[in-house]
């Protein structure tokens, strides 16, 4: 296999380690092999939504009632996300996990992707809320216990938490 075939593979091992009640999703190329693990997986239930804020109010009410979830979309929608983020999922200590598919950077096709996605991470920081990347300066066997200890520190610390991943070759 190839990087972003591995790398998909240490996404879904962490994610299937976690237990996950909900897989909620964006449709996303790069992360088409994972979406379509959790399609297919009869435990978990696993739903696109059209926007981002929307899979942030669902996946927040889920969190709230104890449900394990997940948002999985691109970090090109953290821009349509911040109002979700910082007003309700923040707001109301919400503790969940949103893993943001890395556009831009290494391996990216589409300019128009570069300028937001290179300052998602300094944004969502700046948002205070907590961010990790995985991608090539992470070794893909600690992926999974990453994915693992970001959704434990979500919920320690009732909290959002974002998550950037690099899908990309």
């Amino acid at each position: 296999m190839g990087y972003a075939e591995d790398a998909c593979a240490a996404v879904i091992e962490g994610l299937d380690a976690i237990g996950l009640d909900y897989f909620i999703h964006v449709p996303d190329s790069f992360g088409a092999p994972v979406i379509a693990h959790f399609e297919s997986d009869p435990t978990v239930r696993s739903f696109p939504v059209a926007r981002e804020e929307e899979g942030i109010g669902i996946a927040s009410g889920l969190a709230m009632t104890g449900k394990k979830a997940v948002l999985f979309y691109q970090d090109t929608g953290l821009g349509n996300s911040i109002g979700a983020l910082t007003t309700y999922a923040m707001a109301y200590h919400s503790p969940m996990l949103l893993m943001a598919i890395r556009r831009g950077g290494f391996g990216e096709f589409n300019a128009a992707n570069f300028n937001f996605s290179e300052s998602a991470i300094d944004m969502v920081e700046t948002m205070r809320i907590k961010a990790f990347v995985l991608d090539y300066r992470v070794p893909l066997d600690s992926w999974p216990g990453a994915i693992s200890q970001a959704y434990s520190y979500a919920l320690m610390t009732n909290r959002p938490i974002v998550m950037f991943l690099n899908l990309k070759e």
